[in-house]
Formats: structure tokens, C-alpha cells, sequence
């Protein structure tokens, strides 16, 4: 891992201009940062990113903030005010991309809108997150992620066949749009090149990334009329599949994607009798309605519950069968596979201490980028930022922060 003072990411001269608070955003805007971009982040002073007040806390400081806030500089910047959408103005003149996740029209309101900005800066990206999308009958509506997770059907797959829907355990949707932005600014910076260096405005809604990563769902209720339902651990479309219990109580995931894994597993539960059996021959028998998902994978959990984990886990590598533990996040924290790779990095954050955090995804050979810093302080670059950048006067900044712009 390259040293946290330095990134020579592969974005390593770009500037982005984050207006934006909460999560979707700010993940994107993270990753940005994790390869070389300089992430100019710009919060309410005093109150700044809401993610500050959400949990967990240590010493009343968010360690969600500790992760998403990472690599960027905090600048305290009122937009509610004339003056502190003047400075943000003058600070898309100097920035490639500039980030947003409000309501559809209410950065317009603070005449931050694309039209305003391309007229300031004619290279200017403009990422605008919202709910379900700047136009459309539902842009007006609030859309946070587990409310999307909810209207996209992802949740109506999630949870026991007879029991409610699960929400995930960690905000996915708003991780899978935050993906999303920082794909998007990467692809528009680099048709920035050949365009004449002309930007544009990247439309991106929580609703249709989730929608986007509905594996065949939509083209299957399309097509065949089939409304996928909850299925507990067991997968409409693979079997076996299943979270198996072991003999000591601890839990296996295992799914035979594809035949050959199918194989490998019968052999090393000792029923290659099942090879023979038109049940259980192929795939497409083995979820069709007569055989059963059930069946096969009631199968495979009589093999795992008279066995405990140690014995399961050497069959199963023994017989090159994909598996693994379902892990706690002790066992995840400990795991020599993600320490030896630097995918678990500590970085210290101002007020706690070093922390443990994920690394950075994915590994460059080139370029590798770094994590320079958690989360920074409120308002801990206004003064370089707003003095360096754009030539303020320690006079004019006292100035500023007497009448609450910054």
C-alpha cells in the first residue's frame, strides 16, 4: 500500500467540488478520493454532513463519518446564503466535477444548476443523485435507500417464505449508487477529452441502480409471467443453495453455480449416486417443481449437520467445492487474506484514534491510489481551501465567518 501522505491515483489531478450530504454521495465521492482526486467537500457550518450525527459513535464521533469522509478536505460553506453560493461559484471555475444529491431543482434554486455552472465552467461534470431522477412522475418524491431497497423489490426477495420482508444489513442501496457515481464521473472525465472539453450532467438515481443490479428478476416476471418470492437462503434459480448448519451450530454458505461445482459437491458428500438421478442430474432439474429445490438441498444439509465445521470446511477444500463460513465481523477483521493485501487499513481519526477500515477496491499496478486520512474535522480546510484556492484574505475570512457564511 503506497504511503497515506501521497496518492498517485489514476485521478490524481482532478478536482471535485462535493455539495452534497448523507451517504450515496459520499461514498461516491470517497472512492474519488481513494484514487487521487482532490474531493473539495462543502457542509453546513457549525451542523455539517449529516452523516457526522449518525452511528456508531466513539467519543461522540461518527466512525460512519471516519469511512465516508475519508481523503476529503471539509469546507464550511452556508448555501443558503448569497455569499456562500458566490464562493462555491468561484470554486467550479477551478473544479472538473462538481457533486450533489438534493431534491430534483433545488440546487437551482441556489443558481447552482447545470445551466449556471456549464456558463461559469463549459467542463464542469455535474453528478446530481436523487431518489428516482431528476424527471419522471416519482422526482419529487423523498427517496432514501432503504425506501428505494423497498419500491425497487429487492426487499420483497429478502427474508424466510412465509415470514416479512428483510431489509439488508447495511445501507446496500446507497453503496451501489455511490459505485455507480464514481463510474459515471470517470466515464464523462474521460469523454471530456475527446469532446472538446466539454462536460455534461449525469442524471443518477438510487431507484434505477438498484433496478440495474436486479439480476434477471425483471426479464423473468416479463417473460414467463413468474413472480419471484422470498426463498429464505435457497435461490430460485441454483440448487443446492443454501445456508447450511453444521453439527457444532456454525453456519456454511454453499451454491453449486455450475454443474462441475455440483459434481465436486456430491463427491465429497459421497453421493455421486445423485450424478445418475434424473432429479438431480442437471440443474434445471434440480429447481424444476418435481424435483424439489427443497429436496436436494435437504440433502446436502443432512450431510453438513452430522459433521462440524473443521471437518466440512476440509472436504469441501480437499474437492476444490466453493464455500465458506458465514463469518462475524471479529472473524472478518481477523481474516489474513484481507491483511496481507491492505484491503484492512487503519488510518487515525482526530479524536478517537487510529481505526480500521476498508481498503481500497480495486488494485492497480500503476496507479494505485491511498487512503491519505479518516474523515476530517468540521470546517478543517475552509481556511486553506478558501485562502489558496481562491485568494481570500485572512480579513475576508473572518468576515465570512462573523455573518455564518463560513
Amino acid at each position: 500500500m503506497p504511503n497515506a501522505d501521497t496518492n498517485d491515483g489514476p485521478l490524481q489531478g482532478v478536482r471535485v467540488l462535493d455539495i452534497g450530504t448523507m451517504l450515496g454521495g459520499g461514498h461516491c465521492t470517497s472512492l474519488l478520493a481513494d484514487f487521487g482526486a482532490e474531493v473539495i467537500h462543502v457542509e453546513l457550518p457549525e451542523r455539517g454532513d449529516s452523516l457526522r450525527g449518525m452511528g456508531p459513535f466513539k467519543n461522540e464521533r461518527s466512525l460512519r463519518w471516519a469511512v465516508v469522509g475519508r481523503g476529503k478536505k471539509s469546507v464550511t460553506v452556508d448555501l443558503h446564503t448569497i455569499d456562500g453560493q458566490n464562493l462555491v461559484r468561484q470554486l467550479v471555475a477551478i473544479s472538473d466535477v462538481v457533486t450533489e444529491n438534493y431534491r430534483p431543482g433545488k440546487i437551482k434554486e441556489w443558481n447552482l444548476g447545470f445551466d449556471e455552472l456549464r456558463t461559469i465552467n463549459p467542463g464542469v461534470i455535474l453528478l446530481s443523485l436523487s431518489g428516482y431522477g431528476q424527471t419522471g412522475p416519482k422526482s419529487q418524491l423523498a427517496g432514501f435507500g432503504r425506501v428505494i431497497e423497498a419500491a425497487s423489490g429487492m426487499m420483497n426477495q429478502t427474508g424466510e417464505r412465509d415470514g416479512p420482508p428483510f431489509q439488508m444489513g447495511v445501507p446496500i442501496v446507497d453503496y451501489i449508487a455511490g459505485t455507480f457515481g464514481a463510474m459515471a464521473v470517470s466515464m464523462a472525465l474521460y469523454d471530456r477529452v475527446g469532446n472538446d472539453g466539454e462536460g455534461q450532467w449525469i442524471d443518477l438515481s438510487l431507484y434505477e441502480s438498484v433496478i440495474r443490479v436486479l439480476d434477471s428478476l425483471i426479464t423473468r416476471q416479463d417473460v414467463l409471467g413468474d413472480t419471484p418470492e422470498r426463498m429464505g437462503n435457497r435461490y430460485i434459480n441454483v440448487a443446492p443453495s443454501d445456508v447450511f448448519k453444521t453439527r457444532d451450530e456454525r453456519y456454511v454458505f454453499h451454491s453449486s453455480a455450475t454443474q462441475t461445482v455440483f459434481v465436486r459437491l456430491m463427491t465429497a458428500i459421497g453421493r455421486t449416486d445423485l450424478l445418475d438421478d434424473e432429479r438431480y442430474a442437471t440443474n434445471t432439474a434440480r429447481i424444476s417443481p418435481d424435483a424439489g429445490i427443497e429436496n436436494i438441498n435437504d440433502i446436502v444439509q443432512a450431510w453438513f449437520s452430522s459433521r462440524d465445521l473443521d471437518e466440512v470446511m476440509r472436504a469441501m477444500e480437499e474437492h476444490d467445492v466453493p464455500c465458506s463460513p458465514v463469518n462475524t465481523m471479529v472473524e472478518v477483521t481477523e481474516d489474513p487474506q484481507l491483511l496481507e493485501r491492505d484491503s484492512l487499513i487503519k488510518r487515525n481519526y482526530a479524536g478517537v484514534g487510529d481505526v480500521m477500515m476498508p481498503g481500497l477496491v480495486p488494485k492497480f499496478s500503476g496507479t494505485p491510489g491511498s487512503v491519505s486520512h479518516a474523515g476530517p474535522m468540521i470546517g478543517e480546510h475552509t481556511s486553506e481551501v478558501l485562502g489558496e484556492l481562491l485568494g481570500l484574505t485572512p480579513d475576508d475570512l473572518d468576515g465570512l465567518s462573523d455573518r455564518g457564511v463560513i
